[in-house]
């Protein structure tokens, strides 16, 4: 009786180490194992804080203009190189310093936390007219990154639009690997009072399209952890009836082996 109970409970076990659809299934309906969240509004732009870079061009048809504030490298063909290159985006580059603000050519300082790229465009713009005339400027983001954390894999990558969800994040990492537990992912925020926060959901809920989890922000930092107790790492039930099998017939190997080799009384 010992040894079924022992077979059973050992049957438990990998059964409950195999991975199953309804541990790796996105939008599921809420229900008693998987939580629901109250619906949010669409979150606000993200606000410019301390030492981020604003990469800001301005645009005009006046050629001493253009050279005051657009002095890009020339090819051999004379006309200007490819401005989405990083070199390039490196010489119009401006470090926002620990009061908020920012060194632009003629204008001086301009405040610029706790403002999103349109509010600064604007801003800058509006002072420009003392200076150019029918001008526009560019204003992008250019330290707009996010880093993500699996078991699977990691690495840091850039947001190229302006709101990134989190399935479209994960996406870029080549999604989660089988054993990263869905349920409890981790999003490190960082705050605009430098301070930081953890958010930790249920990325298996529907829910998760309408709460504040489903967009991410820059320099968030994604965690995703494997199950508790993921030994096995078995991802069928098939897998888990082999395993069992396998291990009873070795374990009877083992057993006759001993009782040939222990002397009869």
């Amino acid at each position: 009786m010992r040894k079924v109970l022992y077979f059973f409970f050992f049957l438990t076990l990998l059964c409950s180490s195999c991975v199953t659809p309804r541990k790796t299934h996105y939008l599921q309906e809420p229900d008693y194992a998987i939580p629901s969240y109250p619906e949010s509004s669409v979150p606000d732009d993200y606000s410019v804080q301390f030492n981020d870079e604003l990469y800001i061009r301005v645009i005009t048809l006046n050629p001493e203009s253009k050279k005051i504030f657009n002095a890009y490298p020339c090819n051999s063909s004379g006309t200007s190189e490819d401005v989405s290159s990083v070199s390039i985006k490196g010489l119009f580059t401006y470090t926002v310093y620990e009061d908020g603000t920012i060194d632009f050519p003629y204008i001086g300082s301009i405040y610029v936390e706790g403002k999103n790229t349109r509010e600064i465009k604007k801003d800058i713009e509006t002072k420009l007219k003392d200076y150019v005339k029918d001008c526009s400027v560019e204003v992008n983001l250019v330290n707009s990154y996010f880093s993500l954390l699996t078991e699977s894999t990691s690495g840091r990558y850039q947001i190229k639009k302006e709101k990134m969800t989190i399935f479209e994040a994960l996406a870029l990492g080549g999604d989660l690997g089988p054993y990263a537990d869905r349920s409890k992912v981790k999003i490190l925020r960082q705050l605009p009072d430098g301070g930081n926060v953890i958010k930790e959901f249920d990325l298996r809920s529907k829910d998760v399209l309408n709460s504040d989890f489903y967009y991410i922000r820059p320099n968030d930092i994604i965690y995703v952890k494997a199950f508790d107790g993921q030994f096995f790492k078995l991802n069928s039930f098939l897998t888990v009836l082999s395993t069992t099998t396998s291990t009873i017939s070795f374990g009877l190997l083992i057993y006759k082996i001993v009782d040939l080799c222990i002397p009869k009384k």
